[in-house]
């Protein structure tokens, strides 16, 4: 079983890996006028071609970070429900709901005759895309394992919702975002690890967005050669690598004196002895939307506050 980053910012077992599937619905109700959008047509992740007749307009979210991007692009008024746990930006919040990421109903789904529905590979359940599937579907897929993948959805979605303009809006400003945050050049790396859960103790590892975050902000992740996305790791390793930093998602830990608590051969580490451990919030660093940006920022500041 793998273990992957639930996008409510919790870890939890799946059969999947990161990615994000959208899956368009035909719509049994009339929409309105749509004379002013032609077809959209996007060619998703798998290079399958992906055709809508016209703009989505009643759009149900399963991912927080999709309901973030539907969002920021301002397709909101189009989104008509999302999950317990889309609480970003506030307006999100005030949708009506279908349930959790993991027990969604598919009977309110389906009664709300949305056009286009927006999983979370990574935290929707397999046999609610099997049954979204069997009604009638297309399935769009995206692999934002980078920032350049989280740009490519929220492109995607923008052409989706009639939004091309206001999406090329935002990932101007985050690229150019992303360029002034970015370290220097030939400046050391801080050798750092960063952690997801205590109990067991995971890290995060290679092909994630999240571990990009990291070098763009100039920090040496310590498990990016490990095979696994999200590996466990052992005590016996963090001792023998003993980073300059440790970073702890908030949803794992908030008392940055609890490790050393938890593990005390970890008050011998020269990231305890010198206070550089640090608390990240789960919410940013965990979703592939684009307060990503706003997690690259915070690490940033990590990472230069606490540099050795």
């Amino acid at each position: 079983m793998m273990l992957t980053v639930h996008q409510s910012g919790r870890l939890r077992p799946g059969w999947f890996s990161a990615f994000l599937l959208i899956v368009c619905v035909r719509s049994a109700v009339p929409i309105p006028d749509q004379r002013a959008y032609g077809q959209v047509e996007v060619v998703d992740d798998m290079g399958r071609s992906v055709t809508l007749a016209t703009r989505a307009e009643r759009i149900i979210s399963l991912a927080p970070s999709l309901t973030e991007s539907l969002f920021a692009i301002g397709a909101g008024d189009q989104v008509v429900a999302v999950t317990d746990y889309c609480d970003h930006p506030p307006e999100a919040a005030q949708k009506p709901t279908v349930g959790g990421m993991t027990n969604p109903s598919i009977e309110t789904i389906i009664a709300l005759s949305p056009d286009l529905i927006v999983l979370s590979r990574e935290g929707n359940l397999r046999k609610d895309f099997d049954r979204l599937r069997s009604l009638n579907t297309c399935l769009f897929v995206s692999n934002p394992r980078t920032l350049s993948g989280i740009r490519r959805s929220i492109r995607q979605l923008g052409t989706l919702t009639g939004h091309t303009e206001e999406a090329d809006t935002l990932l101007a400003s985050l690229k150019a975002r992303e360029d002034s945050l970015r370290a220097p050049g030939g400046r050391p790396k801080v050798r750092t690890l960063l952690i997801v859960s205590l109990q067991p103790l995971i890290v995060v590892g290679k092909n994630t967005f999240i571990n990009q975050l990291l070098e763009v902000a100039g920090a040496e992740n310590l498990a990016s050669d490990l095979s696994s996305p999200y590996p466990t790791y052992s005590r016996e390793a963090l001792a023998a690598e003993d980073p300059d930093v440790i970073i702890i998602m908030s949803d794992a830990l908030e008392d940055t004196s609890a490790p050393g608590k938890l593990f005390p051969e970890w008050e011998s580490l020269s990231a305890m002895r010198s206070d550089r451990i640090a608390v990240v919030n789960a919410d940013l660093v965990s979703r592939p939307g684009p307060r990503a940006w706003d997690a690259l920022e915070a690490l940033v500041h990590i990472l230069r506050r606490n540099n050795p």
